[in-house]
């Protein structure tokens, strides 16, 4: 997009970041609003329109109670919607009457009031709408990958809903926006089709705001939205409309629709894991009202879609880790001649360029390297491997994707890559070597819908702000520079592979050096049996250990008992701070925890940032009292960036002729118990 060096044009998108996304002092008309003091139950807050809605005037209603002016079914729903908001609600609607009308009410807190948003209920009796939905429901159910759930999302909203245009567009790295998906009502509507939107048009206080509240309508840009009268015992404070349906219209983003051609519109946020994936825009040319049912319907389809979208996303990773696997059975085929890792690659590398479609893929050690693909100087791999091992060697992983914020590009930079994803592999202390993907830059191609002139600069309520574009032709924009982006999947997947190659290595040494042959088999053993990031037992070696005691149980008599563990809202530690911060503390944990055990106690990494205890001679209250110390010592660490970390406990004593597998599960039922009742606590098995 245009740059610019003007002082008051940076100014000017300074202050537009800082706009207020709607009007804070009044709603749209479609509506009206009323806000309660929630200890003497008075309303304070009165939308001017309440009499077109409510039959009252602002003075019949402000300062009265909300008994005297409501009907008696609103008030008999409004007692339980606000006791489900003091238990933690976000939000309730109502479906209620007043003898002459239906309406529906939204109800949320505002700070310390209740705000009650009331719409009259359009919607009538449509057997056709009602099939509509239906039928939307089973065909994104049905559909068979991401893009064609998208298209049946977008067609189901405009055939619900009567917008001339429904669109999906998703997020990129810099929070532009692509439109990967559009239906129209018919071909005089302008198509949106594979243009972006630059990131000043969902500015950072609005990307927020859909976290808080997914759903953004605005009724009609025409209509001039009602001011709400406030109290005198509510001055100085204004309510935070954050949660609401009615929110008034920012002049701005008015102008912005006008200016597009849009008389109406809706937005309903995606989400993928909790993070903002991107939005389904609706566009209306045309007048027409929409019902709160309808809305309610269209954000029913969309949360359907975003779990349809999960679950494309898993399957996509799933057929992935399938071949990933084919690859894996070749590596460590023991029907085949044991080859060295160099060798290894040279089979498989043609396999994973295609894989991880990348240009070179290179195995370099200290004394050796091999690369498939593209040619890359010895010398400029050994400097390769240097700076990963001064600045990733802890964590083992490095990945790039910018040439020109590249940290490795300026230590090597004869390297001819944007692109790199690097994994370790841990041979062992003395020979560390790296598993290295490499791709060249590619040149990305943005069709935009229209730029921000360099000198659009106004003045608005006292401020220099951007003017919304009044044109949204179409202009291309050749970017460089970058490569495609490392998904998750193949981290992981890259991970594994150099995990193999390492098994790899340890077989193919011990083939070749029989005069060392005890050391290659102490090595073996740690990989085979030991957590490559946590150096604590791994799954394999701890379900060998449990089926052990579980025999010495059966003969002898004697107690055993398992504690599940899980680290708490881990997730959250590695989209807020990194990978590289997540290993670090399940690193931590892994250390803490194996001080405080007994040493008669066996501790391992079950999965992910799940942990097994293996406690022999040990019945299940003093399980429980051992889980309760060690949740409580953990609650009490302090780790660096992230702070506080709490893990929930699962325990269980194992039973008369009780497998070991009925055993965990129960330990994993009960530490399920755990997570739904809140976390950061223990819960005992009660027996099978």
């Amino acid at each position: 997009m245009p740059e610019s060096n003007s002082v008051s044009y940076q100014q000017a998108m300074e202050n537009c970041a800082r706009e207020p996304v709607h009007a804070p002092q009044c709603v749209q008309s479609i509506g009206c609003l009323l806000a309660i003091d929630i200890k003497g139950e008075h309303i304070v807050a009165v939308s001017e329109n309440s009499e077109a809605i409510l039959r009252r005037s602002v003075n019949e209603l402000m300062e009265k109670r909300l008994d005297e002016c409501m009907s008696d079914d609103f008030i008999s729903q409004f007692s339980d919607a606000r006791q489900r908001l003091k238990n933690g609600s976000e939000h309730e609607i109502l479906a209620w009457s007043d003898g002459q009308q239906d309406f529906f009410s939204r109800v949320y807190f505002s700070q310390s009031w209740l705000v009650i948003e009331t719409e009259p209920d359009s919607a009538t009796s449509d057997l056709k709408r009602s099939c509509y939905f239906d039928r939307a429901l089973l065909d994104i159910s049905n559909a068979k990958n991401v893009e064609q759930t998208m298209q049946k999302l977008c067609q189901a909203i405009a055939e619900l809903s009567g917008y001339e245009r429904v669109l999906v567009y998703k997020f990129d790295d810099d929070w532009n926006g692509r439109v990967v998906c559009e239906h129209t009502a018919c071909e005089a509507i302008e198509q949106y089709i594979g243009l972006s939107f630059p990131a000043s048009d969902i500015p950072s206080q609005v990307r927020e705001l859909y976290r808080v509240n997914p759903i953004r309508y605005i009724a009609d840009v025409d209509t001039e939205d009602a001011m709400i009268r406030y109290a005198d015992s509510l001055s100085p404070t204004r309510l935070d409309l954050s949660l609401g349906t009615l929110r008034g219209k920012s002049p701005i983003h008015t102008e912005y629709m006008k200016n597009m051609g849009l008389q109406r519109s809706m937005s309903v946020a995606l989400f993928d894991q909790n993070q903002l994936w991107g939005l389904v825009s609706c566009h209306g040319v045309s007048a027409q009202q929409l019902s709160y049912s309808t809305r309610l319907n269209i954000h029913s389809l969309v949360k359907l879609a975003e779990q349809r979208l999960m679950l494309h996303k898993q399957f996509e990773a799933d057929r992935f880790f399938d071949r990933v696997e084919e690859s894996r059975k070749a590596l460590l085929d023991r029907k085949r001649e044991i080859k060295s890792p160099q060798h290894l690659l040279e089979d498989e590398g043609d396999y994973w360029l295609t894989l991880f479609e990348a240009s070179a893929v290179a195995l370099i050690t200290t004394q050796t390297h091999r690369v498939v693909g593209d040619d890359i100087d010895v010398s400029t791999l050994q400097k390769v491997r240097v700076w990963l091992n001064e600045n990733h060697g802890v964590t083992g992983l490095f990945t790039e994707r910018d040439c020109r914020l590249s940290e490795l590009r300026q230590a090597v930079p004869e390297l001819p890559y944007c692109g790199v994803l690097a994994v370790s592999m841990p041979v062992d202390k003395r020979n560390q070597g790296w598993l290295v993907f490499f791709r060249q830059q590619e040149t990305e191609v943005f069709r935009w819908a229209g730029s921000l002139e360099k000198g659009d600069v106004r003045e608005y309520q006292g401020r220099q702000v951007l003017s919304p574009r009044n044109s949204f032709k179409q202009w291309q924009q050749n970017v460089d520079g970058y490569a495609p982006v490392w998904t998750s999947v193949q981290v992981e997947a890259a991970k594994t592979l150099a995990e193999d190659l390492a098994i790899g290595a340890s077989a193919f040494q011990i083939e070749k050096l029989n005069q060392e042959l005890t050391e290659a088999n102490e090595r073996l053993e740690h990989l085979v049996h030991t957590d490559a990031l946590t150096q604590v037992w791994n799954r394999y070696h701890m379900e060998q250990t449990l089926e052990e005691e579980v025999k010495r149980c059966e003969r002898h008599g004697r107690n055993l008992s398992v504690i599940l563990l899980d680290i708490d809202h881990f997730k959250r530690v590695n989209d807020d701070y990194g990978h590289d911060v997540g290993d670090n503390v399940l690193k931590l944990i892994s250390e803490a925890l194996d001080k405080w055990l007994r040493s008669s106690d066996v501790f391992g990494r079950w999965g992910g940032e799940e942990f097994l205890i293996i406690a022999p001679e040990t019945d299940l209250e003093s399980a429980g009292l051992l889980a309760e110390r060690l949740r409580r010592r953990l609650a009490n660490l302090q780790f660096d960036k992230v702070g506080q970390v709490t893990a929930s406990f699962g325990v269980a004593e194992l039973s008369r002729s009780e497998s070991r597998n009925s055993l965990v599960k129960r330990a994993d039922n009960a530490l399920y118990q755990v997570k739904e009742s809140g976390r950061n606590s223990v819960e005992v098995s009660p027996g099978k």
